[in-house]
């Protein structure tokens, strides 16, 4: 009898320090750069969120808005965050030290995965006289907040017609104000990267005002030679109300990417439950449908984070 109290006991108390020393482990805090409340990052930073925190114990995430990929980059590099989902035009010019970031690449940036692909839309009212990119010479075109990934698209496709900043009327606000700007003529376009079938984009083509524009082959051609981070892509018919054709344009992605000094272990507990709970976040965006293990690093130019890449290679995604 005193035996068996005797181990009842001792199974007991190596019962409650198991307890208290799963207690006593520290909570991890990730903080998700996203963009504006208005575009597709902050919906998708907020559900990878409430994954993290549901399925990784001790996990605190939360998603933070922000001015959109480039400030994530800089935010980033100066670990006010830790995660950051961020155009790929954008982390090339961060990786090469051009564009917005002629001022020093930015090194210490990994990637996790591709997300979604992000066609470019060339959206223009049909009264402003506007029947190809080239046109846009003179225009009131909105650019997304300043030092966004919208803005980084944008200043790309321009420069490949030769239409420089001078050249045209530069609209810096948020797509709220953008989207209502199309509707009531403040605003004659907007060049936006986004998924496929933009709710956005959608409720603006409903008003019959408006179209979108391809991109001619020959520019096409050029961008993706001098851009590795696009890739061809093709809006297909009636994706859009009052969109009867096909858009030849090209694409980039959106990437989840995270600061290179954060733990492998805890980004390859993130990337697992990201693949292994595919359902949970398709339920709570569209655009998750096509993060897949096939598309893991399309568009991706900054080396995996080891954690990822450990958990992409035990999946078979990469060699």
């Amino acid at each position: 009898m005193k035996k068996a109290s005797l181990r009842l006991v001792l199974a007991a108390l190596l019962t409650l320090v198991l307890l208290l020393a799963g207690c006593g482990q520290p909570a991890k805090y990730v903080r998700i750069g996203t963009a504006s409340m208005g575009g597709a990052f902050y919906p998708m930073g907020n559900a990878l969120a409430q994954l993290f925190n549901e399925k990784i114990p001790n996990m605190k995430a939360s998603a933070q808005a922000t001015g959109g990929s480039a400030e994530n980059c800089r935010l980033l590099a100066k670990k006010d965050i830790e995660l950051a989902l961020i155009q790929s035009a954008t982390l090339a010019d961060a990786e090469k030290g051009q564009g917005q970031f002629k001022d020093g690449a930015i090194e210490d940036i990994r990637a996790i995965t591709a997300t979604y692909f992000m066609p470019f839309h060339v959206i223009v009212r049909k009264d402003a006289n506007i029947n190809s990119i080239a046109d846009l010479k003179g225009k009131k075109i909105a650019v997304g907040p300043i030092a966004s990934g919208i803005e980084v698209n944008a200043l790309t496709l321009l420069k490949a017609y030769g239409i420089e900043p001078k050249d045209f009327q530069a609209i810096h606000q948020s797509q709220e104000e953008t989207f209502e700007g199309l509707k009531t003529g403040s605003v004659d376009a907007h060049i936006y990267a986004t998924g496929a079938g933009s709710a956005q984009i959608t409720d603006v083509m409903l008003t019959g005002r408006l179209k979108i524009l391809p991109i001619d082959p020959d520019k096409a051609d050029a961008l993706l030679k001098d851009h590795p981070e696009f890739g061809p892509m093709t809006i297909k018919a009636n994706t859009y109300p009052n969109q009867a054709e096909e858009i030849k344009t090209i694409a980039g992605s959106g990437v989840l990417t995270v600061r290179a000094d954060v733990d492998p272990d805890t980004v390859y507990t993130m990337t697992k439950a990201i693949f292994e709970n595919l359902d949970f976040l398709k339920q709570r965006h569209d655009y998750f449908k096509q993060t897949t293990l096939e598309n893991a690093t399309v568009g991706v130019v900054y080396p995996l984070h080891p954690g990822a890449e450990k958990y992409l290679k035990e999946a078979g995604a990469i060699k």
